[in-house]
């Protein structure tokens, strides 16, 4: 599952959505969104509660197969494959597209085994390349240095900050090329969210980024384009869609322009 085609003059989406439509048994979630997530870059999706936010993400690495009564109509593609396609291998599709949810969901077992676990998973034998790879991923969220000598403790042990780094750790382990985040600081203090957000502006040159946040100050200082989503009788929708900066500094729409104005949500 490549994103880029060889010799192409502009580089495709890491991954799009067209006129998608999510429902939760008869009532819809969302509705006919059309939105593309540029390679390498961070893309915010804002809107208050019940606008259809996580449902989106949840869609993008197939999280909504889990829930029996959800349908999704559109298509979701990750580079040029719709993914929506039930040939699709959703555990080889959930390695190129992680997860990371609003509170951290380590496994109760070691730092270490956190990791290799995923990396067993897919196929790494050699004991010396996980140890390498568990190293290199460490070092690339900033951890190594305050767990290299505790790698056999219990990954429940560390604070709320460093769990929420350890499980990016773990979705980077697999080399994704699309990491959703769903509220990743929500449950954090502000110097943890400080430490996250500095992170994920680092990983942008690694990967593609998609986080849902509450916090409008997250996303106008981390992310690169931003997605107003709103929500009424008909389900959410998608209002404006813009690079971060003109979307707050100048919203063409008039929702866009109360709900950033703090007059309504």
């Amino acid at each position: 599952m490549t994103n880029l085609e060889p010799n192409s003059a502009l580089p495709r989406p890491a991954m799009s959505v067209e006129n998608l439509t999510i429902r939760y048994g008869g009532k819809i979630a969302l509705r006919s969104v059309t939105l593309s997530f540029a390679p390498r870059s961070i893309t915010a999706l804002i809107g208050p509660s019940g606008c259809g936010k996580t449902s989106l993400l949840s869609s993008l690495n197939r999280l909504t197969d889990l829930i029996p009564s959800c349908q999704l109509d559109g298509i979701v593609c990750l580079g040029e494959r719709n993914i929506l396609d039930r040939t699709i291998d959703v555990v080889e599709l959930r390695r190129h597209v992680g997860m990371i949810f609003q509170r951290p969901n380590l496994f109760p077992m070691t730092i270490r085994r956190n990791l290799e676990l995923p990396l067993r998973e897919h196929g790494w034998r050699d004991a010396r390349k996980r140890s390498q790879k568990v190293e290199q991923t460490l070092l690339d969220v900033g951890l190594w240095d305050e767990v290299k000598d505790r790698l056999d403790r219990p990954a429940l042990t560390l604070s709320g900050g460093q769990q929420q780094r350890l499980c990016l750790a773990r979705a980077l382990i697999l080399d994704p090329e699309v990491i959703l985040l769903d509220e990743p600081c929500s449950a954090l203090d502000p110097i943890s969210t400080g430490v996250v957000e500095e992170l994920l502006v680092r990983l942008r040159e690694k990967c593609t980024l998609v986080i849902a946040t509450h916090n409008l100050g997250q996303a106008r200082r981390i992310s690169d384009r931003c997605a107003l989503l709103w929500g009424d009788a008909d389900g959410g929708r998608l209002v404006e869609e813009a690079e971060t900066n003109v979307l707050f500094d100048r919203p063409q729409d008039p929702l866009t322009q109360a709900f950033l104005g703090g007059q309504i949500g």
